[in-house]
């Protein structure tokens, strides 16, 4: 191996130590790699290529791949500490709209919807209940659910209603990555419950006397502190570190202090606050924005949208460019608008307007402006983007774009493809953020005589039992409704599913709620039916009479 630097990393020395320096040491590196490669190939007594990954995805010395340094790092380095950068940047993508934007919303709308509803679903057999006990406990507290759940006083900042917070919880979570619900208690006179959640951004939740960035630091008893969220030695969560308000405030000039909240009760158990995010790792602590895999990508795109749109503006605004083979000190070009319309004073700025026409000074002549730009392959490099970027996301393009062109069977497949990744995304969510919140309630109720659960609190298999919950959000919609329903009729008929769960994936409704409403309407049409008969018999008989006058 030759140590001594080359010809071209000593030129380029002399005009960038650093890239000069970063050459020289990147040919030993590669250099090294061969000659350990060589070696261990001669140690095991192989003279060709052996049948490993070291011959392939792990090769250094392979020249598509010797230039492919990464640095490894754990969940911490690689996903913790970039969290605060990520956040930022997928705020500012989100806001200015495109894809960005219509990722995150279109699984909020899909996923949350108008809400995810409960249906309190009892263990009735373990509770020694019969059925119609059990159906009415589970109506009681249904309604008990709504006073609470459907009031503004559940919000501690008494702006929205249960499943207004829902929608912005889980939008937060994909816009910042994770998002907090902070438990609390709180008196109103508008109902008998106290409980309310407070939902936290991202950013609040940081390690102290930071400025915001995301950190990490040891802690005296052995553990760490990352990005506001305290570990013991053996890593498991057992606080919060929340700042009184978010660090990167412009406008908020309070004292910034922080506050360490016990991540469970010390006597109940039950979480003081929820961390509602997605893992991809293991000891991940903080979540990372939906878009993150495509933050690159996106801007370079937007950026790219937006250089095209300039194009074409300043070519429907240019018509005559002024030439001139003297030089009169004179500009030849002047704004084509009028004094007070304006927007800058600025002089060294020309101000155009579509389909202008400039005064020609003596001695100038006029060429047409042409610019020659080709849109041959503007729409399938675009659709390409959006391909690869609604791929990443887990979104088939039809559904990123609101826009179906396929036929029937396509458009169905995208549809029950994206459905999947929905199912996903509200089952993770219930987990994390409906069902802890049910219960928190719910223990409430109980402790204040509201609802009357036996060994609610005594033995936790009991209290399993009566937290028993499924939620049901929206439907996935319909391609062609007649189909979809005749195939939901050959499903129930053959024992494949039920009515109630085919109700809910129908339209998200609830089938004992249908089947009262459908008693209902069929007794008062039952009711009707004389009155509409006579009514049918008379149109009938003022039609046959009409008829014999015309004759």
């Amino acid at each position: 191996m030759n140590e001594r630097p080359k010809f071209s990393e000593r030129a380029l020395y002399l005009f960038s130590p650093k890239r000069g320096n970063d050459a020289y040491n990147k040919r030993l590196r590669e250099e090294r790699a061969k000659e350990q490669g060589a070696a261990e190939s001669r140690e095991r007594g192989h003279s060709g290529p052996r049948m490993s990954y070291a011959s392939h995805g792990a090769s250094q010395t392979l020249n598509s791949l010797v230039g492919w340094i990464v640095d490894a790092g754990n969940a911490e380095d690689d996903i913790d500490l970039q969290s605060s950068t990520l956040r930022q940047r997928a705020r500012d993508l989100y806001e200015g709209g495109g894809l960005a934007r219509s990722g995150p919303e279109t699984l909020t709308t899909s996923v949350v919807g108008w809400g995810i509803q409960p249906k309190p679903k009892i263990d009735g057999t373990f509770l020694g209940m019969t059925d119609e006990a059990r159906e009415e406990a589970e109506q009681a507290i249904l309604r008990e659910w709504k006073l609470w759940a459907d009031n503004t006083m559940c919000d501690a900042q008494r702006q929205q209603n249960f499943y207004g917070l829902q929608q912005l919880a889980f939008l937060s979570m994909l816009m910042s990555g994770d998002v907090f619900a902070l438990f609390g208690m709180k008196p109103n006179k508008r109902t008998p419950y106290q409980t309310t959640i407070r939902l936290l951004e991202a950013d609040r939740i940081c390690n102290p006397n930071s400025s915001g960035g995301s950190e990490s630091a040891e802690t005296e008893s052995g553990g760490r502190i990352i990005d506001g969220v305290e570990i013991d030695k053996e890593g498991a969560v057992i606080k919060y570190h929340i700042a009184s308000r978010s660090p990167n405030a412009g406008n908020d000039s309070s004292e910034l202090t922080w506050t360490p909240i016990d991540a469970y009760g010390k006597d109940t158990g039950y979480p003081n606050i929820l961390q509602v995010m997605t893992y991809e790792r293991p000891e991940q602590r903080r979540g990372i924005p939906f878009v993150s895999a495509e933050i690159e990508l996106i801007k370079q795109f937007t950026r790219y949208m937006n250089a095209e749109l300039a194009g074409k503006v300043v070519s429907a605004m240019l018509t005559l460019f002024i030439t001139s083979k003297e030089d009169d000190g004179k500009a030849g070009m002047e704004d084509a608008v009028n004094e007070d319309e304006k927007v800058t004073d600025d002089e060294l700025k020309l101000e155009l307007a579509p389909g202008a026409i400039y005064d020609l000074p003596p001695g100038k002549d006029v060429t047409t402006v042409d610019p020659k730009r080709s849109d041959t392959q503007f729409e399938s490099f675009v659709n390409t983007c959006i391909t690869v970027i609604a791929s990443s996301m887990g979104i088939p393009k039809e559904v990123l774009i609101k826009k179906y062109e396929s036929n029937y069977t396509a458009a169905r497949a995208a549809l029950l493809d994206f459905w999947r990744t929905v199912r996903v995304y509200r089952t993770r969510f219930n987990t994390a953020f409906n069902q802890p919140i049910y219960e928190q309630w719910l223990s409430e109720a109980v402790a204040t005589g509201r609802i009357d659960a036996p060994g609610f609190f005594d033995d936790p298999a009991v209290r399993l039992a009566w937290c028993g919950c499924s939620w049901m959000g929206a439907s996935m919609g319909h391609v062609d409704p007649l189909k979809e329903v005749n195939a939901a009729e050959v499903r129930i008929r053959n024992n494949i599913t039920t009515e109630e769960q085919e109700a809910m994936e129908y339209n998200g409704n609830d089938r004992s709620a249908i089947v009262r409403q459908r008693k209902k309407e069929i007794a008062e049409r039952a009711e009707m039916g004389g009155a509409a008969q006579e009514s049918d018999d008379g149109q009938q008989a003022d039609d046959e009479e009409k008829e014999e006058d015309e004759e």
